[in-house]
This record gives structure tokens, sequence and C-alpha cells, in this order.
């Protein structure tokens, strides 16, 4: 035969619809991932993550179409590493790739109870809805290549109601939905051209189409066109068709298109030329659909088998009848063996049966013809279409086009309102935050700059205090220098005369002639002279000035000890630091105050004087075992009020334990260096 019967125009386009079934199995992700061409590492890892999972299973699904045994070792690492991390998606995911890989191996019951299994493992969450969902597509395509119509449309029907129950929103999911019903429904009817529940479909892949084309979502636009070259294929508008194909193949490229995916778009193409009869082209595209797939396995592959048969109809076109059959014949039997769908089958009978045909081989041409005829009765039995036009009313997508559209109005026209709103708020909050953030950081600089302020008004106080206790305290040192020196050098000297003058007389006279009286005088003038060197030393002690503190406040207790019923005792602990004479001097007095209290006021039988000196500190302590200090008039001149000042300009710290009958105890702490430095600058006049 020289060309095609009416019949193979609709065979042509029939053979189109079910490759659009051949690629959704293959094409359940709306992109394709590129992955290194080796198993990660942490497959068999015992702490593998989630992406590791991922990973694996990405690898899986590069490999699906071209090598499956690599596949499905792949997907079932994936799952036990899955269920290892109880990531419940992952296993699922899981066996949805392996029923796959057994529907390419045209193992269907295999596949049906992965599919099955898979849907137990699906979460209640996003990733686990979209899963349920794929799973759902594959069980129609899985039931429909077993022939089982009604529950292929009842699963396609349950992942649309999985979408409408979770309010999915979510493009590329509405996709595969809505592409899956489109390729169930054109695969069903014979007219399609004003099939009421095609074109509802067809309403809502445009709604998608334009939502994609706004987002700029190349993958899910790329299989929208891949579908809808479909629809136009069958409504023999095959310029549209070819149009949406070579779109869809362009888009591919930037998004890494499968293998299967390409190649049905590559014989997609090459369906319409043949429907045009021009099978030049249609020669070269189906050529580059079967270069995508390795040539070690060249009919393993469903998309390897329908291109052979296709291009057996070219070869029929050209009058090639010997090279038709040569390359139709196998595909065919390959076809068989592997139990594919009959539209596939038909083409190719209908193919041999031309060929044999011009060939002169009647028989067995009629035995191919009657192939062909029994496949074509089969498929249109009226059993099949009634029961899927009944599920399809009982699943009520009839009126969904106009609720659609109305849901995407309102969800426009909030998004809008929500959007100016939202932007408002957010100006608003941003000037107020700023307000807030310029206040606050007025408000604390202003803070710190009255409280440094504060500060320096406090150190200008506390220096000017202690300027005017170091002053008087300077000036009462000065006054006591000058009263030690007017004792020493006029009082003393004068007693000193009296005492030698009195010395010689006494010496002059026989003992007989001296009296008790004048014995007696001569004595006290000596005690008296005794007195006046000791005030005069206390006022100003040449030993502090000669050898420092802890000798002078030593020689200070032994001379008190000796003096008094007090037994005073002196402790030294460590090495004299570089305390200037002013410090010194200072703590001296406050010693000397502290002892004549005890004296005066304490009753106290033992007391003790202890100073120790630290690397940058020196520690004064002095104890008694007397009545207390309760007594002791806080104003008196001499007393605490003298200590406390003179503790004060050293800048050191002044505590007092006193229990009524117990005694007490004062503590006195000086930092070494501050003083050292404070009064560097200072000169003494004695």
């Amino acid at each position: 035969m020289g060309n095609l019967s009416n019949n193979s125009h609709g065979s042509v386009r029939r053979a189109l619809l079910f490759l659009l079934v051949l690629l959704l199995g293959n094409s359940l992700s709306l992109t394709a991932q590129t992955v290194k061409d080796r198993l990660p590492q942490t497959v068999t890892h015992p702490q593998t993550s989630k992406k590791n999972v991922d990973s694996i299973l990405r690898l899986a699904g590069s490999k699906r179409d071209t090598a499956t045994s690599t596949a499905m070792r792949l997907y079932y690492a994936g799952m036990e590493n899955a269920r290892m991390l109880r990531y419940n998606n992952g296993v699922a995911r899981s066996l949805s790739g392996l029923a796959l890989c057994y529907n390419n191996n045209n193992e269907k019951d295999k596949a049906l109870s992965c599919e099955r299994l898979a849907l137990h493992y699906c979460e209640n969450n996003e990733e686990g809805i979209a899963v349920k969902v794929d799973l759902y597509i594959l069980l129609s395509q899985t039931f429909y290549y077993r022939g089982k119509y009604d529950s292929s449309a009842f699963y396609r029907y349950a992942a649309l109601d999985v979408l409408e129950a979770n309010q999915v929103k979510d493009r590329r999911m509405q996709t595969r939905v809505y592409c899956s019903l489109l390729d169930f429904w054109l695969n069903i009817n014979e007219n399609i051209s004003n099939d009421m529940h095609i074109q509802q479909v067809m309403g809502h892949i445009n709604v998608l189409v334009d939502s994609a084309k706004i987002k700029q979502d190349t993958a899910a636009l790329m299989m929208l066109y891949f579908y809808k070259a479909g629809y136009y294929n069958n409504i023999a508008k095959n310029d549209s068709a070819r149009y949406y194909c070579q779109s869809s193949i362009q888009m591919g490229k930037s998004t890494k298109i499968t293998p299967s995916m390409e190649a049905g778009l590559l014989i997609n193409t090459a369906l319409t030329y043949l429907d045009d009869k021009n099978p030049v082209p249609a020669i070269q595209y189906l050529e580059k659909a079967k270069a995508l797939f390795p040539p070690s396995t060249p009919i393993s592959n469903r998309h390897l088998i329908f291109a052979n048969i296709c291009l057996g109809q070219a070869y029929l076109m050209q009058q090639q009848y010997n090279k038709a059959v040569a390359i139709t014949q196998p595909a065919l039997q390959s076809a068989h063996d592997r139990h594919m769908v009959h539209i596939l089958t038909s083409r190719g009978n209908e193919v041999m049966a031309d060929a044999f045909e011009a060939l002169g081989q009647y028989k067995k041409a009629a035995a191919y013809r009657k192939a062909y005829s029994a496949i074509r009765d089969s498929m249109m039995k009226v059993e099949k279409l009634e029961l899927v036009y009944n599920l399809e009313m009982k699943y009520r997508i009839a009126d969904k086009n106009k609720e659609l559209a109305e849901k995407q109005l309102a969800i426009t026209r909030n998004e809008s309102r929500i959007k100016t709103k939202n932007l408002l708020i957010i100006g608003v909050s941003a000037g107020l935050l700023l307000i807030l953030m310029v206040s606050l950081l007025i408000y604390r600089n202003n803070l710190n700059k009255q409280k440094l302020q504060a500060e320096k008004i406090r150190n200008l106080r506390q220096e000017l205090q202690i300027g005017n206790l170091q002053a008087m305290i300077a000036g009462e040192e000065k006054e006591r220098s000058r009263i030690a020196r007017d004792l020493h050098d006029g009082m003393g000297g004068t007693l000193g005369t009296i005492r030698t003058r009195l010395s010689a007389i006494f010496r002059r006279h026989t003992t007989t002639d001296v009296t008790d009286d004048f014995l007696e005088v001569l004595q006290l003038l000596e005690e008296a002279s005794v007195e006046l060197r000791k005030t005069a030393h206390n006022l100003m002690p040449e030993i502090l000035l000669q050898e420092g503190l802890s000798k002078a406040t030593a020689l200070f207790c032994e001379r008190v000890r000796k003096g008094h019923t007090l037994d005073i005792s002196f402790q030294s602990i460590g090495t004299a630091s570089g305390l200037s004479r002013d410090a010194e001097l200072a703590i001296y007095r406050v010693i000397q105050e502290l002892i004549h209290n005890i004296l005066k006021h304490a009753n106290a039988t033992n007391a003790i004087v202890q100073i120790a000196w630290y690397e940058t500190q020196l520690a004064v302590t002095v104890e008694d075992d007397g009545n207390g200090m309760l007594g002791v008039s806080q104003s008196d001149g001499i007393g605490l009020k003298t200590i406390r000042e003179r503790v004060n300009s050293l800048n050191g710290d002044l505590h007092i334990d006193s229990v009524p009958g117990e005694g007490t105890s004062v503590h006195i702490e000086i930092t070494l260096k501050e003083n050292t430095a404070r009064h560097a600058y200072k000169t003494s006049d004695y």
C-alpha cells in the first residue's frame, strides 16, 4: 500500500495519547535533577541524613530510564536509610521509584504492591501530601496498563480530592493532577473536539499556564506545554502541536529535562509529521529520540519500542516495505513480551498488515489485520465508556471550572489587598521602630552624659574633701613639729640647765647640809625632763623619720608597756613598701590615737598592734580586751572622728568591731601604690 487508510489517521492520534500515558509514568517530577554518576558515600553510613537520602533518590531517578537495575539498587539503599532515620516520606518515595522500575520491567504486580505499601508511609505534612498525590497518579497508570480503566480513573480523581481536601495551591502539584486527567480523557474518547470533559480540564490547564508564565515557572510550563501539544495533535492542529513540543524542548535545556520527557516530545513531534504525510522530518525526530538511550538494549525501553514502530510507519509511507517490516516486527514482539497497552500494539499490527499487503504476502497481512481489528474492538467497548462516564459524574468535575476561576480572582484580589496592607503596616512599623530607636539612643546618650557629669562632680568633691583633710592634717603636723621643737629646744634646755646647776650645788655642799626637800626637788626635776623628752618625741618621733613606721610603732608600744599597766604587744608582717613620709606619719598618728583611746576609756589589760605589709596593700589592726567603745563620743576631736579623717585622707577603709564587755577590734586597709603616688610630690618640714 502506498499510504495509510483514514483509520490510520485516528491511530496516529491515538498513539500520541498513549504516549502521554507512557511518558507521565516516567515524569512524575516536574524538574529533573543533575547528580553525580556515583553512589554517595553516606548511603551505607549509619549516621546518614535526610539530605543524603534525597540525594540517593535523585540519583536513582536519573538512572531509571537508562539503567533500571542500578536505579533499583539505589532505591533500595535509599529506602533502608530512610527507615533507619524514620523518614517515612523518604520510604514512600523510594517505594514509588521502585514501582516505576517494576513498571518499566513489566512486573505490574510488584509495582502495584510497592505503590500500595508506599501509601502507608506518607506523612501528614506538605511533603507527604505531594508524595500521596504522585502515588495516586502512579496507581492510575498501573491500572491503566492492566486494562482496569475504572480503577485508573478512580485514582486520578482521588489525587484531585487530596488537592481539594488540603486546599493545596502548589502549581506543580495541580499541574501533575490536571495533566493526568487530561491524559486519561484524551485516551478514552474518540471524538475529543467537542468533548465537554476535556474542555473543562483544558480550562484548568490554561489557568495553570497563565500562572506559570507570571511566576516564570519554566519546569511547570514545560510539562503543561507537553500535554497541550498532545491535545492539539489529537484535534489535528499539528502546527500548534509542533509549536508546543518545540517550546517544551527549549525550556528543557534550561531545566535539564529527563531523557524520557525529551524522547516523548521528539516522538510527538514526529507523529505530527506522520499525520501530515511527511515522513522525512518524522524519521529525523525519531532517530533523535532513539539516540537518547543506551544502544546496548535498543528495545528494552518503551520509548524505543514506540519510536521503532513509528519509524516502521514512516518507512511504509516511503514505500520501503521490507525496511518497515524489519524494524517494526522486533519492536512489536518486544511490546507483546512486555504486555504493553493496546494502542501501541494496534499501531504496530496495522503497519505490519499494510507492509505485508504491499509485498504481496496476503496471508501474513491478514493475520496482522485480524490482530489489529481485535485490539481496536476491545478498546472501543461500550461498557468501558459507560463506566468511565459514570465515574466522572460521581466526582462531578463538570462545574469546577467556573468555581476555580472565581476562586482565582478572589485570591488575586485578596493577595493584592493583603500586599498593600502589609506594605503599609511594614512602612508604619519601620517608621515607629526607627523613631523608637532614635529616641532610645538620645535617651541613652543623655543618661550617659548625666552619669559622667555626676561622676565628675563626685570625684571633684571627693578630691576637694581629701585635699582639705590633707591640708588640715599637714597644718596639724606642722604645729606639732613646732611645739615639739619649742619643748625640746626651749623648755627642755631650760630644765636641763636648772638640773645641771642644782647638781653642781649638790656637789659643793656636804651631805649633811642637803635636806630631803632638796633631794625631792632634784628628783622631780629629773622626772620632768624625762616626761618633756617623751612628749617631744611623741609630737615628732625622730625614729619614724629615720627608721620607718614599723620600728617607730614598736618603740611607741614598748614605751606604753613600760609606763602603764597595759600589756601591749606589737607584730610586723611582711617587708615594708615605699610609703611616703606623710602617709607613714598619718598611720602612726592613727595608731597613737587608738592606743590613747584604749588607755583612757577601755580599761583593758591586754592589747595587740599588728602591721601587715602586702604587695599592694597595708593592713593595720589594733585590738584590746577592754569594755568596748560604745561610751566614746563620736564627735571627740581626738577620738574616732580624727581617726576617720586621717584614714579617709589616705583613701583607706576603716572597720570597727566592738562588743560591750569583750573589747574592740579596729582594722584599717590602705592601698600602697595610690598613697605612694598621691604623696610623692610632698616634702616634710621636720
